[in-house]
Order: structure tokens, then C-alpha cells, then sequence
């Protein structure tokens, strides 16, 4: 590869690098109010009380079904030794049968045919046939009595089985769900942790805001008056300017960009979101009094401009900097709750 060939390279991974590092950039976006999270925190409770009640609901379910399944395990047992006692009243029967069969047979040395000869008359020999023959109905009803017994109990039991794999499976589904839920539950709490300490968090901004507004109103109203009548007036905004945190700058002679709306905003995740704490869109450190968020479209990076005497460098962007806005980085977001949001002339520094 030739030097000039991997020069090129080198340069098309730089410039892939910046394009990361624009795409990067840092969102800026408003902390929710309180009022917002005041809310969010109501639906929260609200939808926990109702995975809460659902929660009961399978539990109830859960326990009715385990009481169903006791009296389904108690009722397969008594069918269970039904079904054994027939089977035993069936081996006694063939037994019983057996020894017939063979005394009427066998009827110790002399036949079955033998029996029937012995008859001293006519009477006698149709008394010992119809003996026989009542002993062999008698044998095969009862048998056929016990095999319609077992048959039935074995029925039973088989719809029991059936009923208790099915009754397994309910059980089984009211199981995933109770686990889906408590879940949920589980989410929910956490996350009504979470906004009910970001409530709290913005009650105490908000309060600190108002205070800071109040002691600046207050703190401002002297010098109002102790200004000539005649005096120029070095801010056109209806919004106090916050404070400098550099060296300040004449905007005379410079060109006007005209009126811009200023926000300002923090490394926090409020304000930055994921991208809290990390470099600008230009690959720079935020730094207060010099970083400000533009939309490059109107204000290139990399330029410097006077914003109420002070200087600062387009470095950031961000996705709710469009147009004429300006977002100036400051140190910590109370002072970006307390420095407001009002309109300025920008002018060009170069």
C-alpha cells in the first residue's frame, strides 16, 4: 500500500470518526415538571393497584383450585380401591369357579358323564343337569357382573386422570401468569421509585429556582433605580442576564445574527440523557462560559459569538436546537433552572 494510499485511509477513518462523534452529540431536552411528575406517579399507583388486585384474583383462583384438586386426589383414591375391591371379589369368583369347574368335572375319580349316569330315575338325572347348568350360569353371570364393575370403575378413574391433567394444566397457566404479574409489579414499584425521587428532586429545583428568581428580582431593583434616566440600557431583555463566567466582549462594530431564544442547560442526565457527561457534537469538553448547543444549519461550529458581552464557541448541538435557539452550558442544573430562558442579540465575535 503506498503512502499517499494510506493517507487517504487514515483520513476517511477521521472523518467517519467525526461523523460519530456528530451523531453522538448531546440531546438537550427539559426536565419534566413537577406537575408532569405528579402524574406519572398517580397513573403508576393507579396501575398498581390494579396488578395488585389481579394478583389477588389469581391467588384466590389459585387456592380454589388447589382445594378442587384435593377433593379430585381424594375421590381417584376411593375409586382407586373400588376398582382394587372388584378385583379382588373377581379372583375370588374364578377361584371359586375353579372348584366348581372341578367337582363337576372331576367330582373326585368319577366324570362329569358319570355324575349325570348315577341317577337312580329320570327326576334325578334332570336334577343334576340342571344343577350343573345353574352353577354354570351362576359362574358366567357373575363374571360377566364383575368384568361390567371393573369396567366401569375403570372408566371412572380414567375421567378423574383426565380431569386432574387438566385441572395440572390450569394450575400450571394460573402459575406463569401470577409470576408474569408479580413482574410487573415488581417493574412498576421500581419505577415508581424512580419518579417518585425524580419528584422530589424537581420540587426542591423548582423551590430553589423560585428563590434564586426572587433574591435576583430583588437584588436587581436597586440598581434599576439608581440608573439615570437619561442612561443607555445595556440589556433589552425582559429576562435577567446570567452572570459571566469569562471575560466579557464588546459587541460594537460586530455583525448581528439577530435575536436568538437562550436556554441553558447541564452535564445531567436531565438535560443530556444517556449522552450525560460525555464530549459535544464537535468532540470537545463542555466547558461553562464557552460551550454553547446551535443548530449548525444557522450557526456553523466552531464559531465564536457575543452573547450580552459575553464570548462563547458553537460546539454542541442538539435535537430540540433548531433555528434561531441557543443553549449555553452551564456548570450544574440548578443554576441552568435559575438562569431562565429569554432572547438575546448574538452577534459574530470575528
Amino acid at each position: 500500500m503506498s503512502i499517499r494510499h494510506r493517507r487517504l485511509v487514515r483520513a476517511g477513518a477521521v472523518v467517519l470518526c467525526v461523523a460519530a462523534i456528530g451523531c453522538a452529540n448531546t440531546y438537550v431536552y427539559a426536565e419534566p415538571s413537577s406537575a408532569e411528575l405528579e402524574k406519572k406517579t398517580s397513573d403508576l399507583k393507579s396501575e398498581l393497584n390494579g396488578l395488585n388486585s389481579q394478583l389477588d384474583e389469581l391467588v384466590t383462583q389459585m387456592d380454589t383450585m388447589s382445594q378442587e384438586a384435593e377433593e379430585l386426589a381424594a375421590a381417584m383414591e376411593r375409586t382407586q380401591a373400588r376398582l382394587d375391591e372388584a378385583q379382588a371379589k373377581g379372583e375370588e369368583q374364578y377361584e371359586a369357579m375353579k372348584l366348581r369347574i372341578k367337582y363337576i368335572y372331576e367330582a373326585g375319580d368319577t366324570s362329569f358323564i358319570e355324575l349325570l349316569c348315577s341317577a337312580t330315575d329320570m327326576s334325578d338325572f334332570l336334577n343334576k343337569t340342571d344343577f350343573v347348568k345353574n352353577v354354570s350360569e351362576y359362574d358366567r353371570n357373575m363374571l360377566n357382573e364383575l368384568l361390567t364393575t371393573q369396567k366401569e370403575i375403570t372408566e371412572e378413574g380414567d375421567k378423574l386422570e383426565e380431569q386432574h391433567q387438566e385441572l395440572i394444566a390450569k394450575q400450571e397457566a394460573l402459575g406463569d401468569k401470577r409470576q408474569e404479574v408479580e413482574s410487573m409489579i415488581s417493574s412498576a414499584s421500581s419505577e415508581l421509585g424512580s419518579y417518585s425521587a425524580q419528584l422530589e428532586r424537581a420540587k426542591q429545583a423548582e423551590a430553589l429556582a423560585a428563590q434564586q428568581a426572587a433574591n435576583q428580582a430583588a437584588s436587581s431593583q436597586p440598581q434599576q433605580s439608581q440608573q439615570p434616566s437619561g442612561g443607555q440600557n445595556i440589556n433589552n431583555n425582559s429576562q435577567p442576564v446570567p452572570p459571566a463566567e469569562h471575560t466579557p466582549a464588546s459587541s460594537e462594530g460586530k455583525k448581528s445574527l439577530g435575536s436568538f431564544r437562550i436556554t441553558h442547560y447541564c452535564p445531567c442526565f436531565y438535560c443530556c440523557g444517556s449522552w450525560a457527561g460525555g464530549n459535544t457534537a464537535s468532540g470537545t469538553v463542555p466547558t461553562p462560559g464557552r460551550t454553547i448547543a446551535v443548530d449548525p444549519s444557522v450557526i456553523p461550529l466552531g464559531t465564536r459569538v457575543i452573547i450580552n458581552g459575553q464570548v462563547y464557541v458553537a460546539e454542541d448541538t442538539g435535537g430540540s436546537i433548531t433555528g434561531k435557539k441557543i443553549d449555553i452550558f452551564v456548570a450544574n442544573h440548578s443554576t441552568a433552572l435559575a438562569s431562565g430562558v429569554y432572547y438575546a442579540e448574538v452577534y459574530l465575535a470575528d
